[in-house]
Formats: C-alpha cells, structure tokens, sequence
C-alpha cells in the first residue's frame, strides 16, 4: 500500500470518529443518592404535606431523553430527591413552588415517566399520580432555561 493511499485512509478514518456522535448524559434511576434527601412515606403519612427545600437545574436538556409528554428544562443526572413509598396510595400529587420557571420530571415505582411543567400555579409543576404503588420513586426538578437555578420547595400530599 502506498503512503498516499494511507494518508487517505488515515485522514478518511479521523474524520469519521470527529463526525461520531458524543454519547449524551442521561438521567440516573433506581440509585441510592439524591441532591437534596431521601425519605420513605407510608400511605397516611404525617405533616401533609410533606415539604423539602430544592434548588432545580442542571445540564442534561430534558426534552432529548424522550421520557413523556409534558418534559421540558434542563436537569441534573442524579436526582433533586428520592421518595420511597412504603405502601399503594390510592392518590398521590407531586408539586413544586419555586421562584421561577421550574419542571417537574419523575420516574415512579414502575419505572414510568411523567412530567410536568406548569400544572400548580403560574410556573409551577404538578403531577398527580393514581393508584400510586410501593417503591422508590426517583424526582428531578429541571429549569426552563439552561444554567438556571431556581429555588423552591418540593411537596407531598395525599390531600385531594
């Protein structure tokens, strides 16, 4: 094989492997680490609602992971909080009050998706969840904008 013919190859070769696609980040589920807590609520669980203080944001865009409808913002890999429920609730709602434009992103017991963007109150998610079962249920507070902090607090009810 001539050199010219190697330079070619090598130069065809390098460009292919920059053109490659970088493997995006995903968000992590089913871990034993959160940013800001874990705690395990049983069905009748007391204060409700149960409030935790959250910061939302991160890198990875929500959208591109194709989890549900409703998924918007930008979000860390690892998850704001983790809840494990210890018994089926048969109604359990899920919203964020923040000071400003926050989503809400949660991975259920199932393994299922649901998102949520402003649902509550102005800018504010809510997702509601029926027949709700036992399990961890990993929780993802993204903001709209990218590197974008927005504090906020994070509720719990089974309060209808």
């Amino acid at each position: 094989m001539s050199k010219f013919v190697r330079l070619v190859l090598f130069v065809t070769a390098a460009m292919v492997s920059a053109a490659a696609p970088i493997a995006a980040q995903s968000l992590n589920i089913g871990g034993s680490s959160s940013h800001f807590g874990r705690t395990s609520l049983a069905p009748g669980f007391t204060p409700d609602p149960f409030a935790v203080s959250v910061v939302s944001g991160g890198d990875i865009h929500v959208p591109s992971q194709n989890l549900a409808s409703g998924c918007v913002g930008y979000a860390t890999a690892t998850p704001d909080y983790i809840i494990d429920i210890t018994g089926p609730m048969d109604y359990l709602s899920i919203y964020v009050e923040g000071n400003g434009d926050t989503g809400l992103v949660i991975n259920d017991a199932n393994g299922g998706w649901s998102c949520d963007d402003d649902g509550h109150t102005g800018t504010n998610p809510k997702v509601t969840l029926y027949n709700a079962p036992a399990g961890q249920y990993d929780i993802w507070i993204s903001s709209y904008t990218s590197g974008e902090s927005i504090s906020g607090t994070l509720y719990l009810t089974e309060i209808r």
